[in-house]
């Protein structure tokens, strides 16, 4: 098996409109990222059972979480990946969605040992008309505080499911955000052979 047939990323989309904007566009990066020879899955977070983080802080001194959902599968294929994507839509506020919010709470248990550490983060965004940056700003500190590599991000805009396609310049950069999570990972792999003995 080649090194690149070992390589996976997963997107994650936090949208609760199953085939709307945002899994379009989460999915259009995959299929790029499956175009050349990369790993993908695809998951749907509102297709999820994940419970609100209870701020218990068992994580602290297990290094795991005590709540007893989805994420516990969620958990190792995180820990197993080398990319992750994440596309959310633009909710109240200019912020991303409430399933967002929840599953980047939840990751909360990973930061501690730095679980997630130079993985390479893409951000999605779509919005009706305004607060793309904001989501995008939001879901790329979550892969700051994780102190994953962020390749970059795509902003769409769509009200009504399908909406997005039209929007040519999100498509290109959401297939440019493909190439490049792609390109990054590579990199760091050969780097990280390089430094082994």
């Amino acid at each position: 098996m080649t090194t690149q047939e070992k390589l996976k990323v997963i997107g994650f989309s936090c949208s609760p409109r199953e085939g709307g904007n945002t899994d379009i566009m989460v999915q259009q990066a995959l299929t790029t990222i499956k175009g050349v020879g990369v790993g993908i899955e695809f998951l749907r977070v509102s297709d999820m059972k994940i419970l609100p983080c209870d701020a218990c802080w068992t994580c602290a001194e297990t290094g795991q979480c005590h709540i007893k959902d989805d994420m516990q599968d969620i958990y190792p294929k995180l820990l197993q990946t080398d990319g992750i994507i994440i596309g959310s839509p633009v909710h109240m506020g200019y912020n991303v969605s409430g399933q967002a919010q929840v599953f980047f709470d939840r990751t909360f248990s990973l930061w501690h040992k730095k679980g997630l550490r130079n993985k390479v983060g893409g951000s999605i965004a779509v919005s009706n008309r305004r607060g793309g940056i904001d989501a995008i700003t939001v879901i790329n500190s979550l892969f700051f505080n994780h102190h994953m590599i962020i390749a970059g991000y795509a902003n769409g805009y769509g009200s009504a499911p399908g909406d997005v396609r039209k929007d040519e310049r999100a498509l290109r950069e959401t297939e440019a955000l493909g190439e490049r999570i792609c390109e990054i990972i590579r990199i760091m792999k050969r780097r990280s052979s390089n430094l082994l003995p």
